[in-house]
């Protein structure tokens, strides 16, 4: 993201909300399904108590491409609503049993969800519900912006803003459609030079005000975006003659080969002698290794830097496995320095945490 001459500025360590977009043949699609005539103007007035925004002056077109979360997945209240807008009897039923949680809707919910379905989708497959669009934009949430960690440093990139992200996708078992995540989507489909609708977003990473003290950074996969960032700043401080402390990273993805992210880049700042790097392949070996087994072996430098020089740790990672995990690990650590019971070290990990130096970067 090009950012020169533009108001936008940011910090290591802030993340980047991007606004998607709604692919337009899918939302023209949507609407012919509806009977929408997608070149229609149309003026929202909002009441008191609307769930959800929407400019006053668009064309439904717009509506669909711009405003509403069309394929994004509904809730049960989309269910309920919907229920009433449905003129066959057996459609009624099994939207009403949904809601209810019948058996029958129990199991049609199932399949609903392990198709990954979305409004669109139970639109069509309800063909008799056809909300009048008054209805419909309240039916249907708003899109909401995705908040990427920016993986680059002002420091070392002051005119751009660069994102590492994985496409997220998967198959409609049901039948075999390959559909791409709505922001991945929506980047991907950008030629260079178009403008993005973007906000920068502080976050909870805040590095060290004293440059010489050490950092630990454990990343997997695209959760190395905010360490790129943080060894990028330390790299571009050493650069200009400043003394800067130790920069420890643990990296984890599941091969070398094909998931190493920025493997010549953080080989050169290993070559400056910034950068200590220790990589963990969970399949590229017959026994699986993570992160937080790496993290166990180099235990006793872990804990020189962290409990003797005033280092800050941080993570990133998804946050269902992968805090938790850490954490056991950095408990072990403690344990083993301290030669403490549980109790102890979680009380040394707490006080980490309250002094703002173990911070956790986690995402749903």
């Amino acid at each position: 993201f090009q950012i020169a001459g533009t108001s936008i500025s940011y910090k290591t360590g802030d993340s980047l909300a991007v606004w998607p977009r709604n692919e337009a043949d899918r939302a023209e699609e949507v609407c012919a399904m509806l009977g929408l005539d997608a070149g229609q103007q149309m003026r929202v007035v909002p009441l008191d108590g609307a769930r959800n925004w929407c400019p006053q002056d668009l064309s439904i077109r717009q509506l669909f491409t711009h405003v509403l979360d069309v394929f994004g997945k509904p809730n049960k209240k989309f269910f309920d609503t919907l229920s009433l807008f449905a003129k066959d009897d057996g459609e009624r039923q099994a939207l009403e049993g949904i809601v209810a949680g019948s058996e029958e809707g129990k199991a049609l919910y199932r399949d609903l969800v392990h198709d990954y379905a979305n409004h669109a989708d139970v639109l069509r497959r309800f063909s008799s519900a056809r909300p009048p669009l008054e209805h419909l934009v309240n039916m249907i949430p708003t899109l909401k912006p995705r908040a990427y960690s920016i993986a680059s440093s002002p420091s070392m990139h002051p005119d751009r803003i660069q994102l590492c992200v994985v496409q997220v996708d998967w198959t409609v078992e049901s039948t075999k459609e390959l559909r791409i995540g709505e922001a991945t989507g929506y980047m991907k489909r950008q030629q260079p030079g178009v403008q993005l609708m973007c906000a920068v977003r502080q976050s909870a990473i805040v590095l060290p005000k004293d440059p010489k003290d050490p950092v630990i950074m454990a990343g997997m996969g695209t959760g190395l975006a905010p360490w790129r960032a943080v060894t990028q700043e330390r790299v571009s401080q050493k650069r200009q003659g400043m003394e800067v402390g130790p920069c420890m990273l643990f990296f984890g993805a599941r091969y070398s080969q094909s998931e190493y992210l920025y493997r010549e880049e953080f080989g050169q700042y290993v070559e400056e002698g910034v950068l200590d790097i220790h990589t963990a392949f969970s399949r590229d070996q017959a026994r699986k290794v993570y992160v937080q087994h790496r993290i166990v072996e180099a235990g006793e430098r872990v804990a020189e830097l962290m409990l003797r020089q005033q280092g800050h740790f941080y993570v990133c990672g998804s946050a269902r496995r992968v805090p938790e995990d850490i954490y056991a690990a950095m408990k072990q650590v403690v344990i083993a320095s301290e030669r403490c019971e549980d109790a102890e070290a979680e009380a040394i990990l707490t006080n980490l945490k309250m002094e703002g130096r173990y911070t956790v970067e986690a995402w749903s």
